[in-house]
């Protein structure tokens, strides 16, 4: 029974010190949620995007779908790709994990995103 994004972003904004927040997936509701607060938002690549994200391509997709249509309402400060990927023992995932990376930097800057 969690409170709607809505109300946690106002609460975080008007009852704390909190200044910045991490989500574990790109939830849009959220991500909308914190929009104009000036709250700092990390966003976490799903693990089970990371292989797909190797390609350039699909790399840009995800930044489209997942950044753009936030930025820069949403103070998005920085992007963590997976969560405890190396714990995973996942050799796939773990080499993958670089060129993810990359793709999606790659991607950030293609869009004019710099994120600081």
């Amino acid at each position: 029974n969690l409170p709607p994004p809505t109300q946690v972003a106002n609460f975080i904004k008007t009852q704390t010190s909190i200044d910045s927040v991490k989500i574990f997936d790109v939830n849009p509701d959220i991500l909308r949620a914190f929009a104009g607060t000036g709250i700092s938002v990390v966003v976490t690549v799903p693990n089970g995007d990371i292989p797909a994200l190797t390609n350039g391509r699909q790399a840009r997709r995800w930044v489209s779908a997942n950044i753009l249509p936030f930025h820069p309402q949403t103070k998005i400060k920085y992007i963590s790709v997976g969560n405890e990927i190396l714990l995973t023992g996942d050799n796939n995932m773990i080499n993958n994990l670089l060129p993810a990376m990359r793709n999606l930097n790659n991607a950030l800057v293609r869009a004019g995103i710099f994120l600081f």
